[in-house]
């Protein structure tokens, strides 16, 4: 029996993961694809002004916005891993690696337009969390340790933009993205399973390897998580930022279980106290800068 063009990628592709694709694939096919290259072009001119510019501008006082530092002492029960950096910066890869499966899965007429659409949807995350930059830039204490790639990372970026945490918001809003499409007929119930499983669990573990390495404090993921709620809530809705929550450091053997608990508490009430105050709201914004002015006040006075 012959089979279809779309059995025989059904068949080549059986079993194989997500991480099994190479990022490179990506790139070649599609960075300079003529329906893909104009938000490219539009996205990266938005990370370089409203991410790096905006820290060195106040790194170098050319702009003077203040900066609160947003510590929680649950941080320090999340130890200190070097090892986690790898998988922290493979954040970007995260989302580059499916569309190469997408490439071999549905060729690349049908899967350009999708990457469009993720790359305009990753530049207006980045355009609202730099809205919110701009009127607070926030950080968070680092270890002193410049060994290899954190010399890299501590060099290039001024830590200045942790409330909301991009790292986290882009993780969420990727995982539901990738859902929404592999909820087409076009899948099998396998591949559904196998390729959305992963995406989420492996999308849990860079989330956790921000606070490992120190990138970012607790207080950095709920801000990050009601944002995307708040703009996307067709594709991220309060149930999935809860159970993203709820997940986080399950299986974590290096934190003790009432602390990995008090954490998920911590953001899960964080989360909600922004989710309600929010509904009364049209700029998501606001409850967050009444946070992050009520806390910059708190520690201000315990000083």
């Amino acid at each position: 029996m012959t089979l279809s063009k779309k059995e025989k990628r059904i068949a080549k592709l059986d079993g194989r993961t997500v991480k099994s694709f190479r990022a490179i694939h990506a790139y070649k096919f599609y960075f300079f694809h003529p329906k893909v290259f104009p938000s490219i072009i539009r996205f990266a001119w938005c990370v370089l002004k409203d991410f790096f510019a905006l820290q060195f501008n106040q790194k170098f006082s050319f702009k003077k916005i203040p900066v609160i530092n947003v510590d929680h002492p649950l941080d320090s029960k999340i130890p200190f891993n070097p090892a986690k950096i790898k998988t922290y910066l493979d954040f970007i890869n995260f989302w580059i690696r499916p569309f190469a499966l997408l490439t071999d899965r549905i060729g690349v007429h049908r899967t350009a337009p999708l990457l469009k659409k993720w790359v305009d949807l990753i530049h207006q995350e980045y355009y609202e969390a730099s809205r919110m930059y701009r009127y607070r830039l926030s950080t968070t204490e680092r270890p002193k340790y410049h060994r290899g790639l954190f010399s890299v990372i501590h060099s290039l970026d001024p830590h200045l933009c942790c409330v909301p945490s991009l790292h986290i918001a882009i993780l969420a809003l990727f995982y539901a993205y990738m859902k929404n499409i592999f909820k087409d007929e076009t899948f099998t119930e396998k591949e559904r399973f196998l390729w959305t499983t992963e995406t989420y669990n492996y999308a849990i573990e860079i989330a956790e390897s921000v606070l490992y390495v120190k990138q970012h404090s607790v207080n950095c993921i709920p801000a990050a998580l009601y944002m995307v709620t708040r703009l996307y809530p067709d594709m991220f809705t309060p149930t999935d930022a809860t159970n993203f929550i709820n997940d986080m450091f399950l299986s974590a053997t290096d934190i003790d279980f009432k602390d990995a608990s008090a954490i998920r508490e911590h953001i899960s009430f964080s989360y909600e106290c922004f989710l309600l105050e929010g509904c009364i709201t049209n700029d998501w914004r606001d409850p967050v800068k009444k946070w992050i002015n009520s806390y910059s006040f708190a520690n201000s006075e315990q000083k």
